[in-house]
C-alpha cells in the first residue's frame, strides 16, 4: 500500500502549492506520487464546483457521495500501486467547512471515516483568515466559501481537531519556509522503516 497524505487549511493557505511541492519532492525521492483535489471531477463534483450556495445538508450529502467515489475510483486504487497519494483537501475540510454551517463536526468526521481511509499525515496549514483573503484578492475575487467571518469559523474547527496524525505548520510565513517545514514532516513519514520496505518492495516488483 502506498502513503496517503491530506493536505488541508482554509482557503488562500497554500493547499496546491504545498500539495504540488510534496508531490515533487517525493518523486525526486524516487517514490510513485500522485496529487488528488477535492471536490473531484465526479457528477457530485461537479455539482458542487458549479458555483451558488446549496442548503448545508444538501452540501454535505453531495460531499460525502463525491468522496466515496473518489475513494473507490481514485484514491485505493493508487494506494493499491503502491503510489503515495497527496489530497489536496479530504475530509477534514467537510468537517470544518460544513460544520462551520452548523452541522455537527463529530458526525460529519464520523460519517466520512466509516468509508474513507485514514491519512497517514495530515498537514494543517495554518494562516489567519484576514492573511488568507489578503491573498485570493490579489489573483480573483473570493468565492462563496471564502467569506472573512465564515473562515474565522472554519479555522476554529480545523484548529480544534484532535488526530495522532495531524502537524500544523505555520502558513502565514513565506512560502519557501512553509515548504521547508513540509520537507521536515514529509521526511520523518518516508525515515520510517514501513515505508523504507514499501519502496524496496516497489522497485523489486
Amino acid at each position: 500500500m502506498g502513503y496517503l497524505i491530506a493536505v488541508e487549511g482554509i482557503d488562500g493557505a497554500g493547499k496546491t502549492t504545498v500539495a504540488n511541492y510534496i508531490r515533487d519532492f517525493l518523486k525526486k525521492l524516487g517514490f510513485k506520487a500522485e496529487v488528488l483535489k477535492e471536490p473531484s471531477d465526479s457528477e457530485y463534483g461537479r455539482i458542487l464546483k458549479s458555483g451558488g450556495r446549496l442548503d448545508p445538508q444538501k452540501e454535505l450529502e453531495l460531499f460525502i457521495l463525491d468522496r466515496r467515489e473518489d475513494v473507490v475510483r481514485n484514491i485505493l486504487p493508487r494506494l493499491e500501486k503502491c503510489v503515495t497519494v497527496i489530497m489536496d483537501r479530504y475530509y477534514y475540510s467537510t468537517v470544518a467547512y460544513q460544520g462551520a454551517l452548523g452541522i455537527d463536526p463529530e458526525e460529519i468526521l464520523r460519517i466520512n471515516e466509516e468509508f474513507a481511509p485514514k491519512p497517514d499525515l495530515t498537514i494543517l496549514l495554518d494562516v489567519p483568515p484576514e492573511i488568507a483573503v489578503e491573498r485570493i484578492k490579489r489573483t480573483r475575487k473570493p468565492t462563496k466559501f471564502e467569506d472573512l467571518e465564515y473562515l474565522k469559523k472554519v479555522r476554529e474547527i480545523y484548529l480544534s481537531l484532535e488526530s495522532d496524525e495531524i502537524r500544523r505548520v505555520d502558513a502565514s510565513k513565506p512560502i519557501e519556509e512553509v515548504k521547508e517545514d513540509c520537507t521536515l514532516l514529509i521526511s520523518d513519514l518516508i525515515s520510517s522503516s514501513s515505508f523504507w520496505e514499501l519502496r524496496l518492495r516497489r522497485h523489486q516488483d
